[in-house]
Parts: structure tokens; C-alpha cells; sequence
């Protein structure tokens, strides 16, 4: 049986990719690499391993939503994956309602939601040591409109984000 690693996010536009790679230009020289901005997204719902049998249950899930816009206002170092993330000072209600209705959804299909609460973030730079002080961030603004299945593939070279196409090969 073929697992794979699977969760549900917001995958950007090629402008907003585009508006945050400018934006990511000034936190650099720093310790720790600068994520690849084609595998850039916001999590809302991680699965894990996941049976390839469940797909089509799963990309029937994915498409458009009551768009909502998610303000990424300040920067975050998390020491303990070492990671530095563009996060949000406050989640939007209807965020949280995507994400809530998603997760009822996932449960009646025998999936388990994480423990820890959800915390919208996009991933900059991995490997990150620590931060200078005073490191500027200008906020910038995440149209969410649509929700994509996306795996995440382990290569030589690291971790690859790719949406799952709705109608797969068989």
C-alpha cells in the first residue's frame, strides 16, 4: 500500500509569490537558508501519511471558499524547529470557520486533528539559529480563496510541496 504525506493549504498566486520573495530579500544575510517560494503555503489542516487509495475522497475537498484575506503583520523565530515564519497577530473569524468546517469534515472521513491549536504561518527560512535584533518585516496580505491538497515529498535536497491534481493518473 502507497501512503502519502498530505495536508490541506492555501497555495499562493504566482504575484503574491512574487510580492514575498521581494519582501523576504530584506531578513537576508541572516543565519539559517531562505525557503524555495515555489513550495511557500499556509497549512490549514495537516494529515500525515495517508493511503493513495483516499485521494479522490480527499482532492473532492479542495477548490474555491468564501475568499477571506489573512494579514501576515509580524515575524516569528521558533527555536525549537528553528525556523523563522511570517505569522499573524490575530487569526480571522472566518479563517478559523474554514478551518473548523474542514476539520468536521475530515473527522466523519476518521482523520485526527492535531492537538495543538492552528496557528497560520508561512515558513521564510529554515535552520535558523537566531535573529538579528530589530529585524523589520512589512505586513503583507494572503488572499485565500482557494484550499489545494498538497504532499510534501522528502528529496536529496529536502522537503517538496506539491498540489495533488483532483483527477490523478492511474
Amino acid at each position: 500500500m502507497i501512503h502519502r504525506r498530505l495536508f490541506f493549504a492555501f497555495w499562493p498566486d504566482e504575484a503574491l509569490r512574487h510580492g514575498l520573495s521581494a519582501a523576504r530579500r530584506s531578513l537576508f544575510p541572516m543565519s539559517g537558508r531562505p525557503v524555495e517560494l515555489a513550495g511557500v503555503h499556509v497549512t490549514a489542516a495537516f494529515l500525515g501519511a495517508v493511503s493513495e487509495s483516499r485521494l479522490d475522497v480527499l482532492t473532492a475537498l479542495c477548490g474555491p471558499v468564501q475568499p477571506l484575506t489573512i494579514t501576515f503583520d509580524r515575524l516569528e523565530h521558533w527555536p525549537k524547529p528553528r525556523v523563522l515564519v511570517a505569522a499573524t497577530t490575530h487569526v480571522p473569524d472566518d479563517l478559523r470557520g474554514l478551518v473548523d468546517g474542514l476539520w468536521q469534515q475530515l473527522d466523519r472521513l476518521g482523520f485526527s486533528r492535531e492537538a495543538r491549536s492552528f496557528r497560520p504561518h508561512v515558513t521564510l527560512a529554515r535552520d535558523v539559529r537566531s535573529v538579528r535584533p530589530g529585524l523589520k518585516w512589512e505586513p503583507f496580505r494572503w488572499p485565500a480563496n482557494r484550499l489545494e491538497l498538497i504532499e510534501a515529498v522528502s528529496t536529496p535536497d529536502g522537503v517538496v510541496y506539491r498540489p495533488v491534481p483532483k483527477t490523478l493518473p492511474r
